[in-house]
Formats: structure tokens, sequence, C-alpha cells
């Protein structure tokens, strides 16, 4: 606190050399013919008498520690003294008085700077506690200290619509609404000319090759398949119907059955007999 008043009065002394006294509008006293009166004494001067026969007598400059700011008036003005949180921001002088600021973070109450407040930020209002509080819903302050506002409740212009909703520290975002798409024709396949084609000799003689030997191969799978096919059918045919119908041998018991009991005989006409069944069989 003295260094703060120490401080005062040493540039208080400074600008007192600067400071001249005296009246600085008078005019001469119409019923003396030596006399003149003071309408306005010089900045930081304050009024001692009104008339007289010296204007520079008239005003004298305030004392250190205060101040003036009408130059008709008799009495100066003690500087005032910047408390925390406020601190100094321009110094007193003989014509103005201190001029004080709160510290980082808080602001001033009122225009004389009387008191310090919280400073709110964005997305906060001042509440009547000298604090901040948050913006509440529909509401916004993109501002430093500010109070909040509701959100728009529509665009600007009829060809915007909302995309976006308002937050504590912005207003509803528009864009323009969404135009239907054209719909464009489909394009219509490029025909190929004839003549367009340059199809070289060595391409058809290339394609010429590649055909030959897919039929060849072709071909011979086919050829493969028959054969296995019918080797198979060979295979597995029964084995009576691989001997001649005539050639057929009888078997031992069925031979048996159509001898004679007087085979020792030798007749010969049990030799002629023929199996009646079993056509072309000898029978012995």
């Amino acid at each position: 606190m003295w260094c703060i008043l120490v401080v005062m009065l040493v540039l208080r002394l400074a600008l007192g050399q600067q400071v001249e006294s005296g009246c600085e509008d008078w005019y001469k006293e119409p019923r003396s013919s030596n006399d003149v009166c003071c309408n306005r004494c010089k900045p930081g001067n304050r009024l001692v008498n009104h008339c007289g026969a010296d204007p520079k007598a008239l005003c004298e400059v305030c004392e250190n520690g205060t101040y003036i700011t009408d130059g008709n008036q008799k009495m100066c003005q003690r500087c005032r003294v910047c408390t925390a949180p406020m601190r100094v921001k321009q110094a007193c002088t003989f014509s103005s008085d201190t001029v004080c600021e709160c510290d980082q973070g808080l602001r001033c109450g009122d225009d004389q700077c009387s008191y310090c407040i919280q400073e709110c930020g964005k997305g906060e209002e001042p509440s009547d506690k000298r604090g901040c509080r948050p913006c509440p819903e529909g509401t916004f302050n993109s501002e430093i200290h500010h109070v909040c506002v509701k959100w728009s409740s529509s665009c600007s212009s009829p060809d915007q619509k909302i995309i976006a909703q308002g937050t504590a520290v912005s207003d509803i975002v528009c864009g323009p609404k969404a135009d239907p798409k054209p719909i464009t024709p489909a394009a219509k396949p490029t025909k190929i000319q004839p003549d367009s084609i340059d199809i070289s000799p060595w391409t058809t003689m290339g394609i010429a090759i590649i055909c030959a030997f897919l039929i060849l191969f072709i071909a011979m799978i086919l050829i493969t398949g028959i054969v296995c096919k019918n080797g198979e059918k060979l295979k597995t045919a029964p084995e009576h119907e691989k001997a001649p119908l005539g050639w057929m041998q009888t078997p031992e018991s069925e031979q048996c059955s159509y001898c004679s009991p007087q085979e020792e005989e030798g007749s010969s006409s049990d030799l002629s007999l023929v199996s009646v069944d079993k056509p072309f069989e000898l029978v012995v």
C-alpha cells in the first residue's frame, strides 16, 4: 500500500511541475478598473478568489494526492487508491482521478469499477451473486461475459434448413436444402465398326492353331471314353454268352442221365440217341 502511495506522489510531483497555476478564462470587473474576475481555472487548479487584481493569484494547483475536474470548484478531491483484487490502470493526476482495473479473470462490476466480479466465458452468463452460471438449455453465448440468448427457431433464408442444433456456445447451423438429383440418361453403348478392328495375320494364325488343338483334344477325350466303355462291357459279359449255342458243353450229370444201362452191349440204337432238350449234343 505504501509503495503505491509513494509512486503516486512521485508522479504527482513530476506532473506538478508541468501544471500552470492561475485563471484560464477571466474578464474585467465592470465596477472596478483594476480587478478581474475568473470564470474557469486552469486544469488542476482550484478557485481561490473569484475576483482580484492578478489573474494568476485567483487559482492555485491542487495538492499532491488530490485532483479536480471542474475549474470553478474551490476544493480538490482526494485520489482514489486501488485495492486488491484491483490494480492501477491509470495513475491519478491533478485533473483526473485514479483509474482502477480488476486482476486477470475478473472484471469491473460497474462503470466506475468500484468492485470486481468473476469474468464469465463463452457458454456462461453472469449470475446475481457476482459469479457465473452455464447457459440454460436452448440458449447460447459466444462472447466473453455476455448474457445467454435463445437459439434461432428457423433459418434466415427460405432456401436453407437446420442441419445442426445449437450448443451452449453457438446458434443453430443452417445449410442448403437438398435438391433432387437430376436423372442422367444412360449412356448408349458405342458400336464398334468392323472397319475399325485391325486383325493382324499372326493373330488369325494363332486363333486357328488354338482351335485345332482344342478340336484334337476333344476328339481324343471322346475316343478314349468310347474305348474304355467297350472294354468294360467285354469284361463284365457272362461266360455262357461267349460260347456258341451249338457247342455248349453238357454237364457230366446230364450226360449220365442219357446213357443207356446196356452200354456194354454196344447197341447201335442206343448210340444214336440224341438229347431232346439239348440239340447238337452227341451222346457217347
